[in-house]
């Protein structure tokens, strides 16, 4: 709460100037494209007052999710890019006002908003864009039914969790709804009947929001989702120079470091978490035996440090699922590689000793104030189980 009020301090006061430039971005935009289609005065303000409302309702629930740190990726360090984003969708919703409904690139402006606010700011947002849109084109409120369920679709397809980034199969089915609502929503009411001609407009468009939609998932990935890509590549690699320092001062700490970076990656996919950075808080979470002000000297990912130092903060309760799964994954090869130096020629109960550790863990309060469920226990706890061929590495 402290860190929220800090935060909510610091930004405030311009998160709030792009929030009134937001609203009056949209009201002068409406306002020049209602005056050029001759709205009547009453109505022109019913849809200005309508629009100013509708930003600012988004603008306070993206402020909100900020304080809250609920935004999706790294928009929380950048939210300025939301707003910038805004300003640009904003300005094509009153251009689609000239346009045919059926070729409103509105998939886009979901996508665009949700990736670079969450997937609530982004419906939200978009969804005041498209009630601009259909002031500004005097479109039927079927117009905007059909971009709004095609743009939940889009906001929720594109969600990506901490994986692998997936593109092709959401495209498809995006697309497929999109051409499901433009048939619904414009050939079947202007026509009452399926013809050629007119999928002529809808098809066109879905062809373009296709290729603006890959086109921004493409920048995306590469400025944000991987942005991390090579510097886990570099830091992940057991070359890198502070792991062949470690292995040099610290034989044994950068052997349980290598194999428990296997079990934070291999466990991290399993509960879709960071998987690099998880495998890189692995690698490195006895480097201060070697190096104490390691995370001084070199810049790690914020999501790899943020696990490494609440890792190595003993007075602190942990309270990350990451961490937990660092310590979960660092005590079971411990308790292994121990198990294993005092009886070589036994044959270990490699169950038995997981759930000793696990229940040692639980039975300590180690996860009392932890975001990690019970549920989630189990699933790492029976991961470990499966991993019995790995254990003879550990000889």
């Amino acid at each position: 709460m402290d860190e929220n009020k800090k935060k909510l301090r610091k930004l405030t006061a311009p998160l709030l100037m792009a929030e009134l430039g937001a609203v009056f971005l949209g009201a002068a935009g409406v306002s020049i494209v209602l005056w050029m289609r001759r709205e009547p005065l009453e109505s022109a303000l019913q849809k200005i007052l309508f629009t100013v409302m509708g930003l600012a309702a988004a603008g306070f629930l993206f402020r909100r999710e900020y304080i809250r740190d609920r935004l999706d990726y790294d928009n929380a360090e950048h939210p300025f890019r939301f707003w910038a984003s805004l300003a640009v969708c904003t300005a094509a919703a009153c251009v689609c006002g000239f346009l045919p409904a059926g070729g409103w690139p509105f998939p886009v402006i979901y996508l665009i908003l949700s990736l670079f606010g969450s997937t609530n700011v982004g419906i939200l947002s978009a969804s005041v864009l498209l009630m601009v849109s259909v002031f500004a084109g005097g479109a039927d409120v079927i117009v905007f039914f059909l971009y709004f369920i095609s743009g939940i679709f889009v906001a929720a397809l594109f969600y990506c969790y901490e994986g692998e980034l997936k593109i092709g199969q959401p495209l498809f089915l995006s697309m497929l709804c999109l051409l499901l609502c433009e048939t619904a929503g414009i050939v079947l009411t202007d026509n009452n009947r399926l013809n050629f001609e007119s999928f002529v407009i809808p098809v066109s468009n879905i062809i373009i929001s296709g290729i603006l939609m890959a086109g921004c998932m493409k920048v995306f990935s590469s400025t944000v989702f991987y942005r991390y890509r090579e510097k886990y590549l570099e830091l992940n690699d057991t070359g890198n120079p502070m792991l062949v320092q470690l292995k040099d001062t610290a034989r044994e700490a950068y052997f349980q470091s290598v194999h428990t970076a296997y079990f934070c990656e291999r466990i991290a996919r399993r509960l879709s978490l960071d998987a690099d950075a998880l495998k890189c808080a692995g690698y490195y979470h006895k480097m201060d035996k070697v190096i104490p002000d390691f995370l001084e000297k070199e810049k790690f990912p914020p999501a790899a440090e943020a696990v490494l130092r609440e890792y190595m903060d003993k007075k602190t309760p942990i309270q990350a699922k990451e961490t937990a799964v660092l310590l979960c994954s660092d005590a079971v090869v411990a308790a292994v590689t121990l198990f294993l130096s005092k009886n070589g020629d036994e044959h270990p109960d490699y169950d038995k000793i997981i759930d000793v550790v696990f229940g040692h863990l639980i039975d300590s309060g180690t996860f009392n104030n932890c975001d990690i469920s019970l549920r989630e226990l189990k699933t790492m706890q029976k991961k470990f189980k499966e991993e019995k061929l790995y254990y003879d590495f550990l000889r």
